[in-house]
């Protein structure tokens, strides 16, 4: 396939023998990796937690190893749970198979456990063989991602030279090259040498690369990468420099090896977590992945969560070894209190971290309050620049709305006046007032008319004319949904409206139900768009709504997630699409139970069918809801007359 790294060339399909052999190497490597980890738990944990005169378990050791060892799994298994989804998904490749075995062995390589089980007589070579596997399998890694062979071929040769000295200096203890034995420099100089090898055949083969999936491949496996190196260089070279002992019941060295745990959290997951979004994003290995994203919150939690606790405990051995009795624990227990206070909005960045980078959302909705204004009180039975009789008829997030009577001419009118809250702020009332005057020069039977805008004693308002029926979603909520026939006439319309709007610039950006009013004054009713000049205003700066959220939701196109200050009409038909399924339906086409999720729908989920809920639907109906909902504007119709248009000409192939 030509975009697809993985070829036929990797597959088993065709050699089932081969197959079945590289299965059973698998669950022998991560058989035999994970026996060398739960053995070394027990083993590490005593030796570090009792004195080593009286054998006894010390308290204040046995919390901060609880600690490291917690922070140990953690990470392993971030790695072990990656290497078996893909194991499990694609076990008919041998470089995904292979790909799996060294995230499991490159688990134990960089696991402080097994390192520290090293060093105790009789686990050398037990350890050795799954350290020596890491740092074979990370390197050769390097020389075949993505497509599974070498470039240049020539490093192939540097295998066996790879292999012969990785076993050697990791499993033979009694060797003068055994890596205890060697100085740290020497050893330092052997591994970073070998890592940064690989490094370069990795840069050389994203140079070499054509395809741009390739490339964004590649980039995303290249950043993980970065991460275990940074570690090494920045911990391992750091120890060797300043030269700290390895006696743990000091603080400043207990403190330096937590900080290399916390450091480890972030850097050595990029790797696996890099090569998920490669997955992800490119259906990498041919797996359609969609990365589950409170899970991947969940997991950050607990590793902030470990960070916090790991601070929280080296204040108190700090304060413990330096003061004694209540100052002491009044300084804890003060620490504790910050800690607490500074979790959750730490918490919050984090998350909003995830969500810039891996997920391309860049509404900060965590951001946004449930409330913005206060409740004002409404101007019954009063005048407003010579507009009498004002009476509240609706009140939204944004403004409220009166009817009233002109003074020309005695007609009834609307009114929707800016409250305080709103007025207060400067900016707001400048991009109110223009986008009034912009709107007010639009000329549509399908827009609402501006008659008239201003500002009186601190009070702005707009003057339109007053439309006597219900809007959309008052009218689902009264008929559940609304059928085809019934809506076509009311799509033309809106239509109409929004493609007489783009030919003069202005984007709505926030089409829903309640901004679609039926209008029965005439001898034949008609849809009328409304909040045009709101729905700007408030996409530009505020971004509140009723309900506390950015725009609306529900009906929001994924390029308005990812660039709010950059969409054109595209945007409106996808919100279109999005209203339309809901009408025919009378469900939301994307109910998920959060904003996060329901953003993160609307990036990536497909559009559902209609049929699934309306089997009448006709088929060429349905395919123009979903293509109006297509996640890439350029996939979506020309215009919004051309969406409806398609709909009109579905239904009436099926009378």
């Amino acid at each position: 396939m030509a975009t697809n790294p993985i070829t036929n060339e990797t597959s088993l399909k065709s050699k089932p023998k081969l197959r079945l052999a590289l299965i059973g190497a698998w669950l022998a490597v991560a058989l035999y990796t994970l026996t060398v980890y739960v053995l070394s738990v027990p083993v590490v944990f005593w030796m570090r937690a009792s004195d080593p005169l009286t054998g006894v378990l010390n308290l204040t050791e046995i919390v901060f190893v609880s600690i490291d060892l917690g922070i140990d799994v953690f990470i392993s298994l971030g790695f072990i749970l990656t290497a078996i989804y893909l194991f499990t998904r694609r076990s008919d490749d041998w470089f995904v198979i292979f790909t799996s075995m060294f995230l499991i062995t490159f688990a134990g390589r960089i696991s402080n456990t097994v390192n520290a089980a090293s060093a105790v007589p009789g686990y050398e070579i037990l350890t050795g063989v799954v350290t020596a596997l890491g740092d074979i399998g990370v390197v050769v890694f390097c020389m075949l991602f993505p497509d599974g062979k070498f470039n240049p071929r020539w490093v192939k040769f540097s295998i066996p030279i790879l292999v012969i000295g990785m076993l050697g200096m990791y499993t033979l203890p009694s060797a003068p090259f055994y890596w205890q034995n060697l100085s740290q420099p020497v050893y330092f100089g052997v591994t970073l040498a070998w890592y940064l090898f690989g490094v370069f055949v990795f840069s050389y083969r994203y140079a070499q690369q054509k395809g741009i999936l390739q490339k964004q491949q590649t980039r995303w496996v290249m950043i993980g990468l970065i991460g275990p190196l940074a570690w090494f260089i920045l911990f391992y070279v750091l120890q060797g420099v300043i030269n700290l002992t390895v006696d743990s019941s000091q603080i400043n060295v207990w403190i330096y090896k937590f900080a290399a745990q916390v450091a480890g959290i972030f850097l050595f997951l990029m790797l696996p977590f890099s090569i998920t979004i490669s997955i992800a994003r490119s259906k990498l290995f041919d797996i359609d992945l969609l990365i589950n994203r409170s899970l991947v919150y969940t997991g950050l939690t607990i590793a902030l969560g470990i960070v916090f606790a790991g601070i929280l405990g080296s204040v108190s051995l700090l304060f413990r070894t330096i003061n004694q009795g209540d100052q002491s624990t009044l300084a804890v227990a003060f620490s504790a209190l910050a800690a607490g206070a500074l979790f959750q909005p730490a918490r919050r960045r984090l998350q909003r971290f995830v969500d810039h980078v891996f997920y391309h959302i860049k509404i900060d909705y965590q951001k946004t309050p449930v409330e913005l204004r206060k409740t004002d009180d409404p101007l019954e039975d009063t005048t407003l620049s010579s507009y009498r009789g004002l009476k509240l008829i609706g009140r939204g997030g944004m403004a409220d709305v009166y009817r009233a009577e002109s003074p020309t001419n005695g007609r009834t009118v609307a009114i929707k006046v800016l409250p305080p809250s709103f007025a207060a702020d400067e900016q707001f009332r400048k991009r109110f007032m223009r986008e009034a005057e912009t709107v007010a020069g639009l000329d549509h039977p399908n827009i609402v008319q501006i008659l008239n805008y201003g500002e009186e004693a601190g009070t702005y308002y707009i003057v339109m004319e007053y439309l006597n029926g219900p809007d959309l979603r008052t009218l689902l909520k009264e008929q559940k949904r609304i059928t085809l026939p019934t809506f076509v006439p009311i799509l033309r319309d809106v239509a109409s409206a929004l493609d007489y709007a783009h030919s003069r610039g202005l984007v709505h950006r926030d089409i829903k139900p309640s901004n679609i009013m039926i209008d029965s004054s005439g001898q034949t009713p008609r849809a009328v768009l409304t909040d045009f000049g709101i729905a700007k205003i408030a996409d530009a700066h505020t971004k509140i709504t009723a309900t506390g959220v950015l725009g609306t939701f529900d009906y929001i196109a994924p390029e308005q997630i990812q660039s709010s200050g950059e969409v054109d009409a595209q945007a409106d038909q996808y919100a279109l699409g999005v209203m339309t399924y809901q009408l025919l339906t009378g469900r939301l086409p994307f109910e998920r139970p959060n904003t996060g999720a329901l953003l993160l729908a609307h990036l990536t989920a497909p559009p559902p069918d209609i049929r699934e809920s309306v089997p009448e639907t006709p088929r060429h109906v349905a395919y123009a809801i979903q293509r109006a909902m297509a996640k890439d504007p350029k996939d979506r119709y020309a215009s919004v007359g051309a969406f409806s248009q398609a709909i009109e000409s579905g239904l009436a192939a099926t009378i």
